[in-house]
Parts: structure tokens; C-alpha cells; sequence
């Protein structure tokens, strides 16, 4: 039978333990993608709904009206209609994709919309000052830009399901009335036999091209058809790339990402599995704490008290 100390030994090492992987699971979820937001998930249909007075998707919401005249987004809407004019749809959205393609080359930013003190104005002004920018970069400021004159339009990623890799886009509201992809980075309007939004495009099985805003075909066969075909449909929430209006998240995430489809939590597996063991490891340790502090005062209230008869003979001895 184990001695109370040797009991508080043990105790103190499942406490080391249990916190020590609590921190380490903690360490390996931080280099995870997503690790810092809050997933939601929704059904494939919801995101095609009609934007004209705001759009949402599952709990995260668009308001057109208020990116329309958020002073913030001033500099997207001179730069718009410096470029652009007036065109609508997807004509703006190529326009725009075309005017970032000359300002600035294809390469990795300094900073992106994931990060939790992202300037979208600063990197807006940095881009076109020339300074590198991937698909990521490129779509929150095509989405930013067409939001700031009151076009209905969203980021769009095609993410695998261990969170690695895709492909970032944009969708935009189309004058025929329906959601078109946009990629800025390659330059086209996206689909199979026509400009298809972001759903039509997942549920598709023929190969991807790019498309013109007249419909004519500008790419044939699109080069990334492989990676949107393996991705999982997941869109962030506008505050991350426009850093204006409600967030949906709360602390501590960065933001919230909706995920569209039929897989719902197995996207980003390992990140789920960490957070679970974070929980986990840490309530063990809690318990085994609990369970050291109350082996400690049972120790104490068990020592024997000696009577002042004892302590008297000891000091006359």
C-alpha cells in the first residue's frame, strides 16, 4: 500500500505531465492552419442566396450598404472608380483583377487578412506600391474593393481538409443574377461551360476554365482545377478583410470561417484532434491538482499532535 507521500509524489508527476502536453498540444495547434479561428459549418445551398438587400451565409452576414459608405474604405472606392468607372458584376471584377495584375507581381506579402493586426488600407497602398502578393491577398482586396461601391462580393477558398494548400478566390454578384468566381491571381472568370459560382463549381465533375466577362473562353484547360477539386468550400467572415463592420467571432479567435458542404467538422482533422486533447490534457492536470492539494491536508490533518504532558517531559529530558 502506497505512503501518503508517496502518493503526493506521484500526484505532483501526473500534474507535470498532464500540463506539460497540455502546452505541448498547445505549441503544435499554434502552427496549424486555422488554428486561431472559429469554424461554423452550413449547408451547400445557403450560399447561393440573393444579395440585393445583403447577403449571408450560415451565421456570418454581409452588409452591402454599410461597406458602401464606410469612410474606412475610402481608398478602395477612389481607387474603383479611378480604374473602373462604372462597370458592374463580373466586368468590375475583371477589371479590377486586371489593374492589380499590372501594380504589383505574383509572390508572397508581408502581411496577410489572417493576422490578427491586418491593415487592409496599409496593404492595399503597399500592393500597389509594388510589393508582392499571393491569391489570398489578392482576393480580399478584389472583394474589398467591389463591397466599397455597394457590389455584392465575398472571399471564397478552396481549402483541403488538413487546412494545407487550395486556392483563394472571389465571387462576385453577376448582372444575370447569380454568384461568378473570380480569380484575380490568374486572371478569369471560373467554371466548366460557363462563369459558375463557388458551389456549382465543387459540384461539378468537368474540367475548369477561365472565362472572359463576355462568357468567351480565356483559358482552357485552368490550371488549378486540381486543387479546387480537392478543396473544401470555406468562406471568412468580411470583418477579416475589411476590418469593418461586426465580427462574428469571439475571443480568443481571430475571426470565423464558414464551411460549406457535406463534410462539416472533418475539415482541418488535426486541428480539431489538438483542440481536443488541449481540453482534455488540461482538465486532467486540474483534476490531479485538485487531487495533490487534498492529499496535502489530509497529511496535515493526520500527523500526531502531541499533548503538553509529551512536550513537557521532552524539554525536562
Amino acid at each position: 500500500m502506497q505512503s501518503p507521500l508517496e502518493r503526493r509524489r506521484r500526484l505532483r508527476l501526473y500534474v507535470f505531465l498532464a500540463f506539460a502536453l497540455a502546452l505541448s498540444v498547445l505549441a503544435v495547434t499554434k502552427t496549424l492552419p486555422y488554428a486561431s479561428f472559429l469554424m461554423a459549418n452550413t449547408d451547400i445551398s445557403v450560399a447561393a442566396s440573393d444579395p440585393s438587400h445583403g447577403f449571408s451565409i450560415g451565421s456570418v452576414r454581409w452588409e452591402v450598404v454599410q461597406f458602401s459608405t464606410a469612410p474606412g474604405l475610402a481608398p478602395f472606392r477612389r481607387y474603383f472608380f479611378e480604374k473602373c468607372g462604372g462597370q458592374t458584376g463580373a466586368q468590375a471584377a475583371m477589371c479590377l483583377s486586371q489593374a492589380f495584375g499590372h501594380a504589383f507581381p505574383a509572390g508572397t506579402p508581408k502581411h496577410e487578412f489572417l493576422e490578427r493586426h491586418f491593415d487592409p488600407v496599409a496593404n492595399f497602398e503597399a500592393h500597389l506600391s509594388g510589393q508582392p502578393g499571393h491569391c489570398v491577398n489578392r482576393s480580399a482586396m478584389l472583394a474589398t474593393t467591389l463591397l466599397s461601391v455597394g457590389i455584392p462580393a465575398r472571399v471564397v477558398s478552396f481549402s483541403p481538409r488538413s487546412g494545407w494548400g487550395g486556392h483563394t478566390l472571389a465571387e462576385v454578384w453577376t448582372a444575370a443574377g447569380g454568384w461568378a468566381v473570380v480569380d484575380p491571381t490568374d486572371v478569369g472568370l471560373v467554371g466548366s461551360i460557363r462563369p459558375s459560382s463557388a458551389t456549382e463549381v465543387k459540384r461539378g465533375s468537368g474540367s475548369l476554365r477561365l472565362f472572359n466577362a463576355d462568357g468567351s473562353i480565356r483559358q482552357d484547360p485552368y490550371p488549378l482545377s486540381e486543387s479546387i477539386a480537392r478543396g473544401e468550400l470555406v468562406y471568412p467572415e468580411p470583418w477579416l478583410y475589411t476590418r469593418t463592420g461586426p465580427r462574428f467571432s469571439f475571443w480568443p479567435f481571430r475571426g470565423k470561417f464558414i464551411q460549406v458542404g457535406m463534410y462539416g467538422w472533418l475539415f482541418s482533422t488535426p486541428l480539431l484532434l489538438c483542440r481536443f486533447a488541449f481540453v482534455i490534457s488540461t482538465l486532467a492536470g486540474l483534476y490531479f491538482l485538485v487531487g495533490l492539494l487534498f492529499s496535502g491536508g489530509t497529511m496535515e490533518a493526520a500527523e500526531p499532535r502531541s499533548s503538553p504532558e509529551t512536550e513537557l517531559e521532552l524539554r525536562a529530558s
